[in-house]
């Protein structure tokens, strides 16, 4: 059973381990806060409710635009759960609307849903519904042997076809633009630069000194991000303080004149 409401920004915790992704677009925050000062609608945001927290688990990039805005409610879409709920559900979130989910983002899913105690045990078919993604996807997270043959498959397939296309342009001559390069080429050339990038990839997974040094060049960044929202967020906070200071000085004062044009003689003897 689920419930849609308004409400107050304080009230949903982001702190209870229902976030899935790898880190959080702080490019795509201020598209959204754009998106939001010209009037576009977005969705509810998503928590679970164990009674006497909500925790949120789908539209951490709309929460965080929120606060930046210094928005103090939103439209939330909740149902009753458990805290160990919102967090297998948070695994599957943003599989068909918001950002597209990064292969990274996938694989650190799935990583946490097999260390979760509700479905730790549960089979890759079964994770794999959890975390919207393929069965064989999870099959690689759980056994990198199995992630090595498929890399190897598509290295394979990769190098394959860009060989099939530079034969093609040896066995089928045609005519062809003086300068540049024709359309085979450019398939090739694409094919050779895909497989080079996996390559790359897979060197980094497979090294174990450049695979830590790329998680925690991620996890900087992620902290990076989440302390330039905090400072922009107090900014915000600066202001509005600084305005209600000179809104209750203003009354104030305003109180103050009306005072002394009630009793004109207050103050002398």
């Amino acid at each position: 059973m689920t419930a849609t409401t308004l409400m107050p920004l304080d009230q949903i915790n982001i702190a209870g381990g229902t976030q899935s992704r790898t880190v959080i677009d702080q490019a795509l925050v201020y598209q959204y806060i754009e998106c939001m000062k010209n009037g576009d609608a977005f969705p509810p945001i998503e928590t679970v409710f164990d009674g006497s927290t909500h925790w949120l688990v789908d539209g951490f990039h709309r929460y965080h635009a929120y606060k930046l805005m210094g928005l103090k409610q939103a439209d939330v879409i909740y149902k009753p759960g458990t805290l160990s709920e919102a967090q297998i559900r948070s695994y599957g979130a943003n599989n068909d609307h918001g950002k597209p989910r990064t292969n990274d983002d996938k694989r650190h899913a799935v990583k946490l849903a097999m260390a979760h105690n509700l479905t730790k045990d549960k089979s890759d078919r079964e994770i794999a519904k959890v975390c919207e993604v393929s069965a064989p996807f999870v099959g690689s997270v759980r056994n990198p042997e199995v992630k090595e043959r498929q890399q190897k498959h598509r290295d394979e397939s990769s190098v394959k076809k860009a060989k099939e296309g530079v034969i093609g342009l040896h066995l089928e001559p045609e005519i062809k633009p003086e300068f540049g390069p024709d359309a085979d080429e450019l398939k090739a050339n694409d094919l050779a630069q895909q497989a080079d990038l996996e390559l790359m990839n897979k060197l980094l997974e497979s090294d174990e000194p450049l695979k830590i040094a790329h998680e925690e060049i991620k996890r900087l960044n992620y902290l990076v991000a989440q302390y330039e929202m905090r400072i922009s967020s107090l900014m915000i906070e600066k202001r509005e303080a600084v305005k209600d200071a000179k809104r209750a000085q203003a009354q104030i004062d305003g109180q103050g004149k009306s005072n002394r044009l009630v009793n004109p003689h207050s103050g002398h003897m």
